[in-house]
């Protein structure tokens, strides 16, 4: 590469990265003015970073108005504005609760978009390979947190999920859409979703939501264990009173995450 086309594409990194430095937080949704009153640059000149940024899925296009895509967010490691603080206080003692009884693998989680941002996570002593980090990304469609609330959320988010390309992680991720909207009535019927090797082959999982006073998940608290060894079914009773538990504290609050 000549120097002149070296400095040029360096010249476009730079500007690529004042773009992402224009977002205040994660959740934030921007559109090209707002961008260009930011950055300071031409509004012609992040349009044109915009369309290579949404190629790259850096960020995503929602209405006219952009915001970070699931590229970043799933590296960032850092928790979307919008969750209220309280979130995770509240919901702790429980988690920890349900740790000590059970010495496995506890999830708190969000929906984000159509998957799952991870709020917080107790390791079990016996650690179940799951492949996840507070602040990170799971995806909803596969996973018991994404099942039970893609399973509590409106139809518009529902249609999105079962609109989308569905990856198969393994053999037993459902992907036909038919299929995924019987299994999100079933969740819902009963209140729980289980993943068992959906996501990961030697991972079981179940999850039940948290609710506010509208009867809303805001969030959902799962345990996971190696599939060889760990049951859902056995600890099916101790989840649910956890999660009853918070939702009383959470709807005391009026908490509700949009």
């Amino acid at each position: 590469m000549s120097d002149t086309a070296a400095q040029a594409t360096g010249g476009v990194i730079e500007k690529a990265f004042t773009i992402l430095e224009g977002w205040d937080h994660r959740g934030e949704t921007l559109g090209v003015s707002e961008i260009s009153r930011r950055t300071g640059l031409p509004k012609s000149t992040s349009h044109r970073l915009l369309g290579i940024l949404e190629a790259a899925g850096v960020v995503e296009r929602l209405a006219g108005t952009y915001r970070l895509g699931k590229r970043i967010r799933g590296i960032s490691g850092v928790l979307s504005a919008g969750i209220p603080t309280y979130l995770r206080e509240i919901s702790l003692p429980f988690l920890q609760d349900l740790y000590e009884l059970t010495h496995e693998t506890i999830h708190l989680g969000v929906l984000d978009g159509v998957d799952i941002q991870c709020v917080e996570k107790l390791y079990g002593h016996r650690r179940a390979p799951v492949r996840s980090r507070v602040g990170g990304l799971l995806p909803g469609h596969s996973t018991a947190l994404g099942k039970v609330l893609l399973a509590y959320s409106p139809t518009p988010t529902q249609r999105a999920i079962l609109t989308s390309e569905l990856a198969m992680y393994t053999p037993a991720t459902i992907v036909q859409p038919l299929q995924l909207a019987a299994e999100l009535r079933t969740v819902r019927q009963r209140g729980l979703a289980y993943d068992r090797g959906e996501t990961h082959p030697e991972v079981n999982c179940v999850a039940a939501p948290l609710v506010n006073a509208k009867g809303r998940a805001i969030a959902a608290i799962s345990i996971s264990g190696p599939a060889g060894r760990f049951e859902p079914e056995v600890v099916v009773e101790r989840l649910r009173r956890a999660a009853r538990a918070a939702s009383v504290v959470f709807a005391s609050k009026r908490a509700n995450v949009a």
